[in-house]
């Protein structure tokens, strides 16, 4: 990656927050647990993950909205997190958010055109006049009609409050946008306008985007490069054409099991995941998947590393090749652990170590491609 092309670098990111503990230890909640990635200008990252993974979290971190407890947030080769609060706020200039409830971001008692305005005002941008000006410009560029200045929030649909966001987040002219789940709330024909706005906004700007959503569907026709984060963790980061073609995290292929086929000729294998997501107050040790992973205790039922042979082994259909000979554990890499009230074997390095976000390698060339996973190495 050409390192000048590179607008924001994450690296090695944490927030933590304090929650009641005893007088003798302090418990936190690992919200965001060593996330690394980076996104270059004009393109757009998706980072998907299920509810309570921590996404929205990294957005708000990146933005300065949520203080970071460790870890380095580069925007244009600034590191944000050791800006003072002055240089945070002339910072945000350049780096906005789009909110995920339309409706709860904009403020009931102000008019349409005072909450576009409320960014110029606050970095100082323009006369009376001219921020009029742009009110209407940008009202016009998010599809709507600049007499709707001065009408308030509630007479609007949740399209439209949208659009209004949208238009909020454009005012100081920024390079970098963060979009929480911006289409969940809104009905399925809406949200195709509202992304095809978003796209029409990026190609005219420039601009370069952090999307945060559920729907792998529309992460697949909107990124360009997807993230998979679970439990304040990044598992698994590709290119999207990649990711979807050959994911390599069995909790990607999880993830990628639950979307609904619309097809019924289609064979459609579901991985079924047990027990809940680990609590953040006590994340479990080593790999933060192994204790709902099927590939870790398929490997140790067998006692054969599956992942030597390029053989998934997570339920998705593929089956080994003719010649497929199992490779024995070698003693003492074995584990028994109770789950779910009754013992079950797993990998003890699964147990024991975290594993590093690693692109894959073969015959001498690096991918792009990165995943978190000790037996698909």
């Amino acid at each position: 990656m050409n390192e000048s092309s590179t607008l924001l670098d994450v690296r090695d990111l944490k927030t933590y927050f304090p929650v009641r503990g005893s007088w003798f230890k302090k418990l936190h909640v690992h919200a965001v647990d060593g996330v690394s990635f980076s996104i270059t200008r004009g393109q757009t990252l998706a980072l998907v993950g299920e509810s309570g993974s921590g996404k929205t979290t990294v957005g708000r971190t990146i933005l300065g909205l949520i203080p970071a407890t460790a870890g380095r947030v580069d925007f244009q080769g600034q590191d944000t997190t050791a800006m003072s609060g002055g240089q945070i706020r002339r910072l945000r200039r350049h780096m906005t958010m789009i909110f995920q409830d339309p409706f709860g971001s904009l403020n009931p008692r102000m008019t349409v055109g005072s909450i576009i305005a409320e960014p110029l005002k606050v970095h100082h941008v323009g006369q009376r006049s001219e921020r009029r000006q742009r009110i209407d410009e940008l009202l016009r560029t998010v599809g709507l009609d600049p007499r709707y200045a001065g009408r308030y929030p509630h007479e609007f649909s949740g399209g439209q409050r949208q659009r209004i966001g949208i238009a909020r987040a454009l005012a100081s002219n920024p390079e970098f946008i963060v979009c929480d789940e911006p289409v969940s709330a809104l009905d399925v024909s809406i949200q195709s306008q509202i992304l095809n706005l978003l796209s029409d906004l990026q190609e005219r700007m420039n601009l370069t985007y952090l999307f945060i959503a559920h729907n792998l569907a529309v992460v697949e026709h909107f990124a360009q490069r997807v993230a998979v984060m679970y439990l304040g963790r990044l598992v698994e980061v590709a290119d999207r054409d990649e990711l979807y073609n050959d994911p390599r995290h069995p909790y990607t292929e999880a993830l990628f099991s639950a979307v609904p086929e619309p097809d019924p000729r289609r064979r459609h294998t579901r991985v079924q995941l047990e027990g809940e997501t680990p609590s953040p107050i006590f994340p479990p040790s080593g790999c933060p998947f192994h204790p709902r992973c099927p590939l870790t205790r398929q490997v140790a039922a067998g006692h054969t590393y599956l992942a030597t042979s390029g053989v998934s082994g997570c339920g998705n259909g593929k089956t080994p090749p003719v010649n497929f000979k199992p490779q024995p554990l070698p003693p003492g890499l074995l584990r028994e652990v109770g789950y779910q009230g009754r013992p079950s074997l797993v990998v003890a390095k699964c147990m024991d170590d975290v594993p590093v976000l690693e692109p894959l390698s073969s015959a001498g060339t690096t991918s792009s491609h990165c995943h978190a996973c000790h037996l698909r190495r």
